[in-house]
């Protein structure tokens, strides 16, 4: 019953997202589908062409007909073939063309759903399997794959419909023989589709660990690790082990295609016996059709025998297609941010954000990341998230910023859940340096501008924010200045930025953004200590009328803020300023502690080593 319920299911997918991809054909260019049904209509005539070609050509030859006219027929014929078949390339490549820059447009709506896509959306290993199979459509070519089984499908439909009228005077048990060969193939066809779209399944996370370890080795950022701790070889046998489970599926699919070619082969030869036999006693013995009809209905059998299987098997195709269309389909039926009519946010001066009792935890995970957090953050306030790796800090500020929504309770902006507004609108109140930050391979003005295209001041605004992280001498010293690529992608002169320089760029980012709202995380990670201070006593003057929030496991940068929350294992400890806490909360006071012995060792380290 089960069997019966997946079939019909997958009946229904296949004819639902065939229709959709038609109207995607449709709605991106009309003319593909024009010259597919051209294709089909010339593509139809063809075998008929050459079939007759056979059975006048062998009457004539055999009936002794006037050379001249035998002549005439066979250049009637051919120059027939020759054009149609012209056509058929021309229409062949001109759906090609058209097939080429409908894949462009696709890879297009992918990449756009995918910077649109909630982020916590992309945190789930599912959404990202159901993108990478989405974009499998388009690599495997699935969209000239599902044109070209309609196209057979829709020819061998009209070329079938001729041939039964051309087998119409043949014997019922030629016919019946010929239909129980086929089905045998065509079980043995659906056999095999299934099994591939089980084995294409199983490559799915082999190709993406394949295309990890691979990239890794081209990683700059990585190879110096790999290099440092002599990696290689341990990283080759993973690697090889990778290569040899993708070498078992390639080896599966092999088996897979002979067996069923070997079914093929026996099931057409004794088909073609059966016709020779068969039909040869017609001729032969009974004399009821002539050497010119043995021809045309031996043709006309193997053309039905292949045309009955082509539509069979691409029938089995399009359900199969259908399978794969549904991944493009459902990927890009995902909710996004573009999408979200919610409301605006009102434009109050003060902005006040609440936790109530939120808690959250990952996708797929059972054990919290936050649990009962209850907190307020006030306008222009300057707290401080405090806690060891792992405490819950950056998620605390990932759920603030809407990056991700709370599993259990809800935060406040002006006493209004947060998820009532535009995300999109939402997102314009935060300013932040994301302790994982990356920069593209844009020129420094872009990565610093966000790429703004509405600002008619953006280099006088780069160079402001340039100036504030102390970044000015490092692009005085570059050829183009804030015009110099990042990496070497784009341009070979592009700089590549230490640590340090990369960081300051992502600050400079932040102060070029000017919202209300900034965030640091782990903000000063990668500078010195004479850096960290002056860009320190800078985010004091930038963020004076500002709401900033910072992230630190480094206690003594507290200094800068009205108040600390201070986290552990994903629980609210306590609240308040350096004083409080180091009265109130002894586990703050035991990191605080332990931070200020460790730079009172390094500092007596440094004075004996002068001394």
């Amino acid at each position: 019953m089960n069997k019966i319920k997946n079939s019909l299911k997958n009946v229904h997918d296949g004819i639902l997202y065939s229709s959709k991809m038609f109207l995607l054909l449709w709605q991106n260019d009309k003319k593909y589908l024009l010259y597919l049904v051209l294709d089909i209509l010339v593509s139809s005539a063809l075998p008929f062409i050459n079939m007759y070609l056979v059975k006048y050509s062998v009457e004539m030859l055999t009936n002794g007909a006037d050379y001249v006219n035998y002549i005439k027929l066979v250049v009637a014929f051919i120059a027939a073939s020759i054009v149609f078949t012209n056509l058929q390339s021309y229409f062949n490549y001109k759906r090609d063309v058209c097939g080429n820059l409908i894949g462009i447009k696709m890879y297009k709506n992918i990449y756009e759903k995918t910077i649109y896509l909630d982020y916590e959306m992309l945190l789930d290993k599912d959404i990202i399997e159901k993108r990478e199979l989405a974009l499998k459509v388009i690599n495997d070519m699935r969209v000239t794959t599902f044109t070209q089984v309609f196209k057979i499908v829709a020819t061998n439909v009209i070329v079938l419909i001729g041939l039964v009228a051309v087998l119409s005077a043949i014997d019922f048990w030629i016919i019946l023989i010929a239909l129980a060969i086929i089905l045998v193939n065509t079980v043995s066809t659906a056999i095999q589709k299934k099994q591939e779209i089980k084995v294409n399944n199983d490559f799915i996370p082999l190709n993406r660990k394949t295309a990890y370890f691979f990239n890794t080795g081209a990683d700059a950022s990585i190879n110096k690790e790999i290099r440092v701790y002599n990696m290689m070889n341990p990283l080759i046998k993973m690697y090889v082990g990778i290569q040899n489970a993708v070498l078992k599926l390639v080896q599966k699919s092999f088996r897979i295609f002979f067996a069923n070619r070997t079914v093929a082969n026996l099931s057409n030869a004794l088909l073609d016996l059966a016709m020779y036999i068969l039909l040869g006693l017609k001729v032969l013995v009974t004399n009821t059709i002539t050497v010119g009809d043995f021809s045309l209905y031996l043709s006309t059998i193997r053309t039905f025998n292949s045309s009955v299987q082509g539509l069979l098997t691409s029938y089995l195709d399009i359900l199969n297609s259908g399978q794969y269309l549904k991944n493009y389909f459902e990927f890009m039926n995902l909710p996004t941010m573009l999408e979200d009519k919610k409301e605006d946010i009102p434009l109050e001066h003060s902005m006040v954000f609440t936790f109530e009792n939120v808690s959250y935890k990952y996708p797929e995970q059972d054990i919290y990341a936050l649990k009962n957090i209850n907190m307020e953050i006030n306008a222009r306030e300057k707290p401080a998230v405090v806690g060891e790796n792992g405490a819950g800090k950056t998620t605390l500020v990932m759920l603030l910023m809407r990056m991700v929504n709370p599993t259990e309770g809800r935060i406040l902006l002006n006493g209004t859940d947060i998820r009532q507004f535009s995300a999109k609108e939402y997102f314009k109140l935060f300013s932040t340096v994301f302790q994982d930050y990356k920069l593209f391979a844009f020129q420094i003005k872009d990565n610093i501008s966000s790429l703004d295209e509405n600002d008619r001041d953006v280099e006088q605004k780069v160079n402001f924010a340039i100036d504030k992280v102390g970044l000015r001498a490092k692009i005085d010293s570059l050829k183009n200045g804030i015009n110099t690529y990042i990496d070497k992608i784009y341009e070979n002169d592009g700089v590549l930025l230490s640590g340090g320089e990369s960081q300051r760029v992502a600050i400079a980012q932040a102060f070029y953004k000017d919202a209300p709202v900034i965030i640091l995380d782990e903000p000063t990670a990668s500078l010195d200590a004479r850096v960290e201070a002056e860009i320190y006593t800078k985010f004091d003057e930038i963020t004076a009328d500002k709401t900033a929030i910072y992230i630190t496991h480094r206690l003594a940068s507290i200094r800068f803020c009205d108040r600390a929350v201070v986290l552990k294992d994903g629980q609210l400890l306590d609240i308040g300023s350096h004083a409080e806490l180091m009265h109130k909360c002894p586990y703050y006071a035991e990191l605080y502690n332990i931070q200020a012995q460790f730079y009172a060792d390094s500092e007596n380290m440094d004075g004996k080593n002068e001394e």
